[in-house]
């Protein structure tokens, strides 16, 4: 099946839970780590951000030396600073502020459609769905503050320089000349060239936002970039960490591409949900921000693939003294690992775990309490961005599916989700081939009155 890729590293928790329950001790050469998928463990493990905290070597904090994220980031970070960041960014990306996030982007969909899509559609009309997220959801943050030299007008390149980040950051923690071979030293130089020009293009955002601010007298609601500066200001922080919270909101973004690029590989073989998907959203279209309340099955379809195939597959946390984890008393640095991976495939939790069901949302998803099913983390370590990942999720599928006809197109690879390390990526695809649907319209109707 297309949908289907063996993560064996994953998978082998996924066989020792079942030998050896929820929680269960293995070595990493020789040092001890504890694995746990506990609901009561996990509560402890994401709510109690001082006692158990990050790891302080996270791959995505630097690329080959060169800073990316840092470690007082919006999503990496941790401490005190972060902690006052955090609850002044939780305003903005409330769940009652999507309406203002929903309308400065409404207009810029538009604008996407006619001079992205369609273009691309007019030069091939079979397309990767992930090359096309990638596009759109590298664009938003221009229509939210954080105007740049590429901004709403080339976010096709914002995308490429993410990915290529992505694809290298895991590849810095082995052997170089093992992956790349004899364009090892080329391939790394070049990608430090664009960290370094990416945080250039950060530095000019910030120096151009911060001359607009001094004119303000009310911090606008829809500025993401003014927020961020005013977060980290109140933090005590300076310019370089703003930086590292634009490098954060551009790596994000790109997750929810790869989130809707899992998805259409799903429904590759799930023609019934497609339809269905798209039959709703074409009987409800986008007017206002509540009329997004109407596309449920296209919520559910959603959740589903964030249950399959969530973005971060597993995390690491460390104890910094001994303490109560759940029932478990732990002795200080020691380090615990959990996965969502593992998490969403329990069969205690989800029947048929393996097989994609949105329908198991038909009732909405599990309370985040159960800690059974938390794709955007849980506690006070909850994705602040999960409001406007549905909200923009539900936009762009209403956006190709209300103008485009897709169908899977079979390719001699077949279009894979990849769940290895800690993070999803996708290879191959998917591609699906673009008929927009006022031509279907004309076709059916020829083909009516050829019949007449």
């Amino acid at each position: 099946m297309a949908a289907k890729k063996a993560n064996k590293f994953l998978d082998c928790f996924l066989m020792w839970r079942g030998i050896y329950g929820d929680t269960f001790q293995f070595r990493i050469k020789t040092r001890p780590v504890i694995f746990t998928c506990e609901p009561e463990a996990l509560r402890v493990i994401t709510q109690d951000v001082v006692n158990i905290v990050k790891v302080d070597h996270l791959p995505n904090r630097a690329l080959f030396g060169q800073r990316i994220t840092g470690v007082y980031s919006i999503l990496t970070g941790g401490g005190q600073e972060w902690s006052i960041k955090r609850k002044i960014m939780s305003s903005f990306f409330a769940k009652q502020n999507m309406h203002t996030i929903f309308r400065a982007s409404v207009p810029l969909m538009d604008r996407l459609l006619e001079t992205k899509v369609k273009p691309m559609v007019g030069r091939r009309n079979v397309l990767d769905i992930h090359e096309i997220y990638t596009i759109i959801f590298s664009a938003p943050p221009g229509v939210l503050g954080m105007e740049c030299p590429m901004g709403v007008d080339r976010p096709e390149e914002i995308g490429r320089r993410v990915n290529v980040f992505l694809d290298v950051i895991p590849s810095q923690l082995g052997n170089l000349s093992r992956v790349w071979g004899a364009q090892a030293s080329k391939k790394k130089s070049e990608t430090i060239d664009l960290v370094v020009e990416m945080r250039m293009m950060g530095k000019k955002m910030v120096d151009e936002k911060r001359a607009e601010i001094g004119d303000w007298d009310v911090m606008p609601e829809d500025d993401l970039l003014a927020n961020l500066i005013h977060a980290n200001d109140s933090a005590g922080l300076g310019d370089e960490e703003v930086i590292d919270d634009i490098m954060t909101v551009y790596l994000v973004m790109d997750n929810m591409s790869k989130q809707l690029g899992s998805l259409f590989i799903y429904l590759i073989n799930h023609k019934e949900i497609m339809d269905k998907m798209v039959t709703e959203i074409r009987e409800n279209p986008i007017t206002d921000f509540k009329s997004l309340n109407k596309l449920k099955y296209t919520e559910m379809v959603i959740w589903e693939s964030l249950r399959m195939a969530p973005v971060l597959l597993r995390g690491t946390r460390w104890v910094n003294k001994p303490m109560y984890v759940g029932k478990y008393w732990i002795p200080a640095d020691c380090q615990f690992q959990y996965s969502q991976y593992v998490l969403h495939r329990i069969p205690e939790y989800w029947s048929n775990p393996r097989e994609f069901i949105p329908e198991r949302f038909e009732k909405g998803i599990p309370s985040v309490d159960n800690f059974t099913f938390f794709p955007f983390l849980a506690g006070a370590r909850t994705c602040l961005g999960k409001h406007v990942a549905m909200v923009a999720m539900k936009m762009t599928l209403a956006m190709l599916l209300t103008n485009y006809d897709l169908t899977p197109v079979p390719t001699p690879k077949k279009p894979t989700i990849v769940q290895t390390m800690a993070v999803t990526r996708l290879k191959g695809g998917p591609f699906y081939m673009f008929e927009p649907t006022y031509r279907v319209k004309e076709r059916y109707l020829s083909t009516t009155k050829n019949e007449e």
